[in-house]
């Protein structure tokens, strides 16, 4: 009866050290990067790939860019996007990801930028856009994408990963692969 008791602290033990909290796993600001919720699942959640687009607002400006959002088991966000488009004679971004979201096969994301040429979306401000990846292979529609705002705050990008904005309309890529996984 002994050997039963002690096999139940000990298993009791285990329990409770395997409930207790690390640093590793509760901090919430790992990195500088706040978590994002995700409806789908907490770990290995990504968006990445390219898209092409025309932009029928801006005498059809071609728009072509690339993204790399990756969430990690801890929860943090990391990745690049990075903008080239011939509007407004022509503008270049690069950006850090601060956070994404995504729901079924589309994401909301937003990134800050750190590498412009444009004056309305300087070092240190936010884009916010949104994707649906429409599968792979030649029987698939092609991937959509909303154009890219600039110029956001830090309040606007957690809002576009929270709840989200409304970006329509989407402009279905004809060249590039988006993948929401």
């Amino acid at each position: 009866m002994r050997d039963a008791a002690q096999a139940v602290i000990l298993l009791g033990t285990i329990v409770l050290m395997a409930c207790g909290s690390s640093p590793e796993t509760t901090a919430p600001w790992r990195s500088g990067i706040r978590p994002q919720l995700s409806l789908v699942r907490a770990t290995d959640l990504r968006v990445t790939g390219s898209a092409t687009i025309l932009l029928p607002d801006h005498d059809d400006a071609l728009e072509r860019y690339s993204v790399s959002a990756i969430r990690h088991a801890d929860g943090t966000v990391s990745g690049e996007f990075e903008e080239t488009s011939e509007q407004d004679g022509g503008q270049r971004i690069h950006a850090r990801i601060v956070c994404f979201t995504v729901t079924g096969n589309s994401a909301r994301l937003a990134a800050q930028i750190d590498q412009t040429n444009v004056s309305f979306g300087p070092v240190g401000s936010y884009v916010v856009w949104s994707v649906i990846d429409n599968g792979e292979g030649a029987k698939s529609p092609p991937d959509q994408t909303t154009d890219v705002f600039f110029g956001g705050t830090a309040a606007q990008a957690d809002f576009q990963c929270e709840t989200g904005f409304n970006l329509a309309p989407y402009f279905s890529s004809f060249r590039g692969n988006l993948q929401v996984q």
